[in-house]
């Protein structure tokens, strides 16, 4: 009997059981998670080849003509699969035929929920098993249904010296518990005690199967916590069954990288630093201990570089402290993804695109997900992937600046320009095909040149491009989906959801992206051209028309144009509306002459500098790009420049913020240089000579340049090693601190290696270049305070 039921999909699956296909949905209901296997499930790829050129009569293959086009205009064939194994021989045979194969990569479960325009929530009906636990030949369509989740915070400790696991600890809305492998006698109640590793993993298992969470969440959680407890799962000989109904997880590594990735069936393991980064948030350092003193105004309760020594002791010597260590990671983490809505802006992702829960990347795969539908609807095939060799699209407008200081810099932002030049312009990749065929006729037909110009544009529906692609606008998807887009991000402001505000920016922000990356089947180079390229074109346009207007354009980034006006009287403010008005009406009026385009294009007037600094080029009298510094309404600004960039020391940083803070306040910042370092020289800046840097790969693959944070990282390395414990930088991807002493540069582990500082490396290599910036304005030098420096002594 079908039983219909509301739910929300937690995670997708697809294998071969008994030589056919099973799409498995694991679905979190009102009553608990399930398992969904819909019916009708196939294996689908499309090709080029006739029906004469496959095979006839194969058990469990089906091929037959399609409506389709590829995108060299031809009719395709649909190849139909009972199984994986089937899908894969298939296309062998195709491939070796020479046919070209399209979709091929498009898993069985993304296809089935992306064609029925299924995001997260769903409705379906189906045969439930005598358990309720799997439903059968169940139908699934899109539902409203609104989850409440049960997450867990899960954070282990591992002994160094002996690389086993040592406890587990789990914090939650209604959970508090540490499973811990100890002897002792423990005082909290909270403290589960277990002889060994085995034991422990072993009841854990149980304990997730009984309490049956949705979500674990944690700190680099995939690539330590989750990948070293199926570590010494497999070398316990422990199935690691953490999924629904007992499933097992699988944790595996895409690269030679140290990214790793969980499929956990029923359950969604998403990781703090990913989801940081993707809502938008910088941090000068992304460890659990920053980034809690950041936003809670709490840190973890053991810290330094050699803690793992200390929570060895703790282990063996003090249960209650080394629980409440464990425990305390795990609130800091809940206690974050509760303070930044780190969950709701992954499910608004989800709900938006159809990605899978567990995805935090996927720009290319929302991308698909949004346009496939589109384009099947059209009547056309995704393209195969290019061989083509990739060639880079030009990167954002970015022109040389006038440096100097200046008063009231007013700013000018193109609100979302990429995404508004694909509206405005109909770039997109169908359109650019379907106009290349056009392109071709006229050229037959009329003896055109290669190169539409605007009095032929009249003639067909085309809108130039750049490197000779011309986009059809009856055909454009692309621009559509944007304005769709567009509107729901203006409702949600309207409404004041910044969640779905942002999710929403993330997904028309990727577009352009996705375009000019040859990870995306739709890539070629004139797509991504005719967005960045019409970029520069608007803004060089834009600086034109403020010019005509009595204002004078000092930089321009990208999307961003900053300009000083030539009456000081006027009020930045209202001159800075008045011209963005005027600069508006200026790309309309154009957008229609050029080719009779709405313009979607629309300049913001950010904000006023009351005050701002536009440096050289270091050594030269060019102006810098990328890098300024400025105060609006009270609040410094600094980008590119040191103040900015966490590799340069907290004493270069300070030093900066405070010597612009006085010349912004018309103040001579001589005295201050000068007993900047006079103060640094006598030591009392110590503390602030820090160096951090993260190593980008690996320790082992810088060979042929050492910098000084490899030096470094070499150096702590080999001291494990010759005490025989793990190596720290094998891997890479991790922050290196350092100093410099008189002999040259060494690790900072702790304050007593703040000895025999080489005080005059500090002054050359972080004070003088940036007060050489600025001391110029004063007539003076940092070479003229030195040598003045010096005579006194």
């Amino acid at each position: 009997m079908y039983v219909e039921k509301h739910g929300y999909i937690v995670s997708r699956h697809t294998r071969d059981v008994g030589g056919q296909i099973e799409m498995s949905l694991f679905v979190k209901t009102a009553e608990g998670t399930v398992k969904v296997v819909p019916d009708r499930q196939l294996c689908v790829f499309f090709t080029e080849a006739t029906l004469s050129d496959l095979p006839q009569h194969v058990a469990g293959v089906q091929c037959m003509e399609s409506s389709f086009l590829s995108f060299a205009h031809k009719p395709v064939v649909l190849v139909q699969s009972k199984s994986l194994a089937l899908h894969q021989q298939m296309l062998h045979f195709v491939k070796q035929k020479g046919f070209p194969v399209f979709e091929e990569d498009i898993k069985a479960h993304n296809r089935y929920l992306m064609e029925r325009k299924i995001r997260g929530s769903v409705r379906f009906i189906g045969i439930p098993d005598a358990s309720g636990q799997v439903f059968r030949e169940a139908r699934v369509i899109a539902g409203d249904w609104h989850p409440a989740w049960t997450v867990w915070s899960l954070d282990i400790e591992t002994s160094v010296s002996t690389n086993t696991l040592l406890s587990i600890g789990i914090t939650a809305a209604d959970q508090r518990v540490a499973f811990v492998v100890t002897d002792q006698v423990a005082t909290s109640t909270v403290v589960e005690r277990f002889p060994d590793e085995k034991s422990l993993l072993l009841a854990f298992i149980r304990y997730v199967k009984k309490h049956s969470p949705d979500i674990f969440i944690g700190w680099n959680l995939i690539g330590f916590d989750l990948h070293f407890i199926d570590q010494r799962c497999q070398a316990l000989g422990i199935r690691p069954a953490f999924g629904v109904n007992g499933e097992s997880w699988n944790i595996r590594s895409s690269d030679n990288q140290g990214k790793y990735f969980a499929s956990i069936p029923g359950r969604v393991a998403l990781d703090g630093i990913t989801l940081l980064k993707v809502g938008g948030y910088h941090f000068e350092s992304y460890s659990l201990n920053n980034v809690s003193k950041e936003i809670l105004d709490d840190g973890k309760l053991l810290q330094g570089g050699e803690r793992w020594q200390e929570i060895e002791r703790l282990h063996k010597e003090d249960l209650d402290a080394f629980v409440a260590y464990n425990l305390q990671d795990c609130d800091l983490v809940l206690r974050i993804f509760d303070a930044l809505k780190l969950i709701e802006l992954q499910q608004t992702r989800v709900d938006l695109t159809g990605i899978p829960f567990e995805q935090t990347g996927g720009a290319v795969a929302a991308f698909e997900n949004l346009y496939l539908p589109r384009l099947h609807t059209s009547g056309w095939v995704a393209p195969a992937w290019s061989d083509e060799e990739f060639v880079a699209s030009p990167g954002g407008f970015v022109m040389s600046s006038i440096p100097g200081l200046y008063k009231n810099v007013l700013v000018f932002d193109f609100k979302s320009l990429y995404p508004s030049i694909i509206r405005t312009f109909h770039v997109d990749p169908l359109a650019r095909i379907i106009a290349k065929q056009e392109v071709a006729k006229q050229e037959t037909a009329q003896h055109l040149p290669t190169h539409l110009d605007n009095d032929s544009i009249s003639a067909v529906p085309l809108v130039p491009g750049y490197l000779g692609a011309h986009f059809h606008r009856q055909s454009a998807i692309l621009p559509e989906l944007v304005s769709e887009l567009a509107q729901a991000r203006e409702g949600a402001k309207q409404s004041s959801n910044s969640i779905l505000s942002y999710a929403i920016k993330i997904i028309m922000n990727s577009f352009y992206g996705v375009l000019g990356s040859n990870v995306c089947r739709f890539y070629h180079a004139e797509l991504a051209s005719s967005i960045t390229m019409r970029g520069h074109e608007l803004l060089a346009k834009t600086q034109v028309w403020m010019e005509e207007r009595g204002a004078k354009v000092i930089y321009g980034d990208t999307d961003s144009l900053f300009v000083t006006l030539n009456n000081d009287q006027e009020d930045p403010h209202q001159h800075g509306k008045l011209l963005c008005e005027q600069i508006n009406a200026c790309l309309s009026l154009w957008c229609q002459e050029y080719a009779q385009l709405d313009s979607h294009l629309e300049l913001e007037f950010e904000r006023v500098y009351e005050r701002f600094f536009m440096p050289t080029i270091r050594g030269q009298e060019e102006g810098s790009k990328k890098r300024y510094a400025g105060k609006s309404a009270g609040e410094m600004v600094f980008k590119g420049l040191e103040a900015a960039r966490t590799d340069w020391t907290p004493l270069a940083r300070q030093f900066q913020r405070t010597l612009f803070e006085k010349i912004f306040n018309d103040e001579n910042p001589v005295a201050f240089v000068e007993e900047t370092i006079a103060k640094l020289r006598s030591g009392k800046y110590d503390n602030q000579l820090v160096y951090s840097k993260q190593l980008s790969r690996p320790l082992s693959s810088y060979s042929k340049n050492t910098p000084p944070h490899v030096r470094a990282a070499a150096m702590i390395d080999q001291k494990r090693a010759e005490q025989g414990l793990p190596l720290e930088y094998n891997k890479g991807r991790k922050r290196v601190q350092y100093i410099y002493q008189r002999s040259g540069v060494v690790p900072y582990e702790s304050e007593k290696d703040l000895v025999d500082l080489d005080y005059e490396h500090y002054i050359e290599k972080q004070i003088e270049p940036i007060a050489d910036s600025l001391l110029p304005i004063f007539k003076t030098s940092m070479a003229n305070l030195l040598s003045q420096q010096f005579s006194l002594l």
